[in-house]
């Protein structure tokens, strides 16, 4: 999806000026590397970039598309507006920071927002006081125990599936944000002392075939039964996430949905390509666990680091992988964590900047899936990344 965001100025009738999804007001531009910025325009026409004392030129492609570099620019918290201007159009985005950016992703335990979690609703009551953390909250669809509606069908599809922009910290941005997230950014941008913003768009329910790109699911023989209609009856997806997909897609099962393999990265990170990250924190594996099969998902863990570095073209992407908790209770489906770790473990051994940050005894005796204490994930999350070699 394609914003035009900030205070914009029309000249004689064009072709809107546009910035990609990634960039908007209050956003975070990374610091230390060069920065691409891109987005669409009039074909043909000549946009200039401008931020602090730069400014680059280029022209639209024959489709409209047009993709820029910035040199690269000193952490600053400093709100200054990124400037795109052609001859008929000035669009300005406003108080953008330069920092770092997290990419915080996977499924429920990750998206499980500060305002359920144990001390969360004070301490977004605090959050105002770090206007110097950005957020950005991609909010899906919902994956709950329902049938959708028929409004909720004209969002599946890769364009429209995620919405949301940038939002300085707030009690309100905080509150319905990640809390894994949150804590985890506070805490680096307090030891840094730099600005810090975080991009989350994790699916509750969502297993890991749904985060893999489609050229990674069409690369292996063993993937195929994942892609095309059959996927809602394909046995190396979990039958929960099976049978939670049928009962929301109800009498349209041919359409798309946030559990469809490949899905959530072709609308969730493919426009993302190229924008760079600091790094990924990655709470995920709840789904995948009930395949009790740790060959295969030791596979998917390495497949996704991969296929989402050469995807987003960040070969060195870091990740931070967070283990599966310890929980409570006799759920069967429950049954093969401890293989699932097993499978964190290795596919972490194996890959190069992969940290597996481990969790098991943080968890806590209920049955129930979530751990609502997020704060000892974070930090432990926030100490891997603020020691890690390549940091």
């Amino acid at each position: 999806m394609l914003v035009a965001m900030a205070s914009v100025w029309h000249g004689p009738s064009a072709r809107a000026t546009e910035f990609s999804r990634p960039f908007g007001d209050f956003m975070v531009l990374p610091h230390g590397q060069p920065i691409p910025v891109w987005g669409i325009g009039e074909p043909g026409a000549m946009v200039t970039l401008q931020f602090a004392e730069q400014s680059k030129s280029t022209r639209c492609d024959e489709s409209g598309r047009w993709r820029l570099m910035l040199a690269a620019e000193k952490p600053c918290d400093q709100g200054r507006d990124l400037v795109l201007v052609t001859n008929a159009q000035r669009v300005s985005l406003k108080e953008v920071l330069v920092g770092e950016v997290w990419l915080c992703s996977g499924q429920s335990n990750m998206d499980f927002t500060l305002a359920k979690a144990t001390g969360g609703r004070a301490e977004a009551a605090r959050a105002e006081n770090f206007p110097q953390i950005r957020l950005f909250n991609l909010t899906g669809v919902p994956t709950d125990s329902r049938a959708y509606e028929t409004s909720i069908f004209s969002r599946l599809n890769t364009k429209d599936h995620f919405t949301g922009k940038w939002a300085i910290a707030s009690e309100a941005s905080a509150a319905e944000f990640s809390a894994l997230a949150w804590w985890t950014a506070k805490i680096i941008h307090l030891q840094k002392g730099i600005p810090i913003g975080v991009v989350e768009n994790a699916v509750g329910g969502s297993g890991m075939e749904a985060w893999l790109p489609r050229e990674t699911l069409k690369s292996r023989a063993d993937y195929q039964p994942l892609l095309g209609a059959g996927w809602l009856d394909c046995p190396q997806i979990s039958a929960w996430a099976r049978a939670r997909a049928r009962l929301n897609l109800a009498d349209k099962p041919m359409a798309m949905h946030p559990f469809q393999p490949g899905f959530l990265f072709e609308s969730g990170l493919r426009e993302w390509s190229t924008f760079p990250f600091s790094g990924v924190l990655w709470y995920q594996g709840e789904t995948n666990a009930e395949i009790a099969d740790r060959r295969w998902n030791e596979r998917m863990i390495h497949d996704l680091v991969v296929g989402w570095r050469s995807a987003l073209k960040r070969e060195t992407l870091p990740f931070f992988m967070v283990e599966l908790p310890r929980i409570g209770g006799k759920d069967p489906l429950r049954a093969h964590w401890p293989e699932f770790r097993q499978a964190q473990a290795r596919a972490a051994h194996r890959l190069t900047d992969v940290h597996l940050i481990a969790t098991q005894d943080l968890g806590w005796d209920s049955p129930d899936v979530h751990p609502p204490d997020k704060l000892p994930v974070a930090q432990r999350l926030a100490a891997a990344v603020l020691n890690a070699k390549s940091r």
